[in-house]
C-alpha cells in the first residue's frame, strides 16, 4: 500500500531525507511543508564545510553519520556535474584543537596534527596549538538544495509553503517526518533543544584557498566566496544582523589574515544552530485526532547538519523501512 508521508523542513535535513526514503520506499508519497526554502535556510548561511562542530555528545553514532556522509559526497564529487551540485574538496587547519575528539575525524583524508613547517605559514601565536589539519568537502547549500529539490520532485514529491504549528496540523498523514531544526523545539516541547545563534559575513577574497577554524572564528572558501563567522551564543533567538558582533568577527579574523581587509564584503547572514545533548533519531506514535500516528524525528543536529545529514537520513529511512517492515528489527 503506497505510503502517503508529510516531512516538516526544506533546509538540508528535510530535504536529504525526503531524497533517501524516495529510493529506498517504492510508491511512497512525500509532501515536504516548509517556512523557508533555499536560499533561506541555515543549510544556506553555512559554509557547508563538512567538519564535526557543536554537536552532541553522542560519539559512536555521529561517527557513524560522518563517515556514510563523507561517503556520498565522494560520489557526488566524482560526477561531471559537482560544481554545480556545490560539492568541493577542501583541506584546512583547526587551531588551538585542544578540544579535538580525533574518533570523530578518522575518516576524513589526511587527518593528522599539522607540522612546523605548516604552521610556521599562518601561525603567529605559538600559544594557538595544538593544530591540525585535514581534507574534507565543501557542501555549498545554495546549489545543494535545490538539486536535492529538483529529484524529489523528479519522483513526485511535492511543496508546500505553510507553517506547521502542531502535529494536528498534519493529522490527515499516516506519518509524519519532523527535520524542523529549531522549529522541532515548539512541535515537541523538548527541553534539550536549544538554539546556537551564528552570524557570517561573505567576502571576495579568491586568494584564500585554506579554511582555517580558530576559536570560535572561521575564515571557509566556498566556490565563488569565502565565510568568515563567527559567533556561538547559546539560546539566543536574534536573526538580525548585530553590528557588534559584525565588527568583533571582522577584527578577530583580520588579525590572523590580515589579507581579509582587501576584499569586498558581499553579505551578512545569522542563522540559528539546532543544538542538542544527542541527534534525535527516532520513531514514536502518537494520537492525532483520535488515529494513531507515526512521527519520525530527525533533528538536533547543532552545527553539524550539513557534516552528517546524509547518514542521519539513512537511519530515518532504516528506522521507517523497519516499522513498515521493509527490513528486519536491527
Amino acid at each position: 500500500m503506497p505510503q502517503n508521508i508529510a516531512i516538516i523542513g526544506a533546509g538540508i535535513i528535510g530535504l536529504s531525507t525526503a531524497c533517501k526514503i524516495q529510493e529506498d520506499i517504492p510508491g511512497c508519497q512525500v509532501t515536504i511543508f516548509y517556512d523557508e526554502c533555499s536560499p533561506n535556510t541555515t543549510g544556506d548561511i553555512s559554509a557547508g564545510l563538512v567538519c564535526p562542530y557543536l554537536c552532541g555528545d553522542d560519539e559512536e553514532d555521529q561517527a557513524i553519520y560522518v563517515q556514510q556522509t563523507l561517503r556520498h559526497l565522494r560520489v557526488l564529487y566524482n560526477r561531471q556535474d559537482a560544481f554545480e551540485i556545490g560539492i568541493s574538496k577542501m583541506s584546512g587547519f583547526i587551531i588551538g584543537g585542544d578540544t579535538i575528539k580525533p574518533n570523530a575525524f578518522k575518516e576524513f583524508p589526511n587527518f593528522r596534527t599539522a607540522s612546523e613547517a605548516e604552521c610556521h605559514c599562518f601561525l603567529r601565536d605559538s600559544k594557538e596549538r595544538p593544530v591540525y589539519t585535514l581534507t574534507t568537502w565543501i557542501c555549498e547549500c545554495t546549489r545543494y538544495l535545490p538539486w536535492l529539490t529538483k529529484n524529489i520532485e523528479l519522483k513526485g514529491g511535492k511543496f508546500i509553503k505553510k507553517h506547521i504549528s502542531s502535529f494536528e496540523d498534519l493529522s490527515d498523514f499516516g506519518i509524519i517526518i519532523n527535520c524542523a531544526g529549531i522549529g522541532a523545539k515548539f512541535l515537541t516541547s523538548d527541553k534539550e533543544l536549544y538554539p546556537v545563534r551564528g552570524q557570517v559575513c561573505a567576502v571576495e577574497a579568491p586568494w584564500i584557498k585554506h579554511f582555517y577554524l580558530f576559536g570560535k572564528n572561521y575564515i571557509i572558501p566556498r566556490l565563488t566566496d569565502v565565510l568568515v563567522g563567527g559567533t556561538n551564543q547559546y539560546d539566543n533567538y536574534n536573526l538580525e544582523v548585530d553590528k557588534e558582533d559584525s565588527d568583533k568577527i571582522w577584527i578577530k579574523c583580520c588579525e590572523f589574515e590580515p589579507s581579509l581587509r582587501y576584499s569586498k564584503i558581499k553579505s551578512q547572514h545569522v542563522g540559528l544552530r539546532p543544538k542538542r545533548t544527542s541527534i534525535r533519531v527516532e520513531l514514536e506514535q502518537q494520537k492525532l485526532s483520535n488515529r494513531t500516528v507515526t512521527i519520525l524525528h530527525n533533528y538536533g543536529h547543532g552545527g553539524a547538519g550539513v557534516t552528517m545529514h546524509w547518514g542521519c537520513a539513512i537511519k530515518a529511512s532504516q528506522l521507517l523501512q523497519q516499522h513498515l517492515n521493509f527490513l528486519p528489527k536491527l
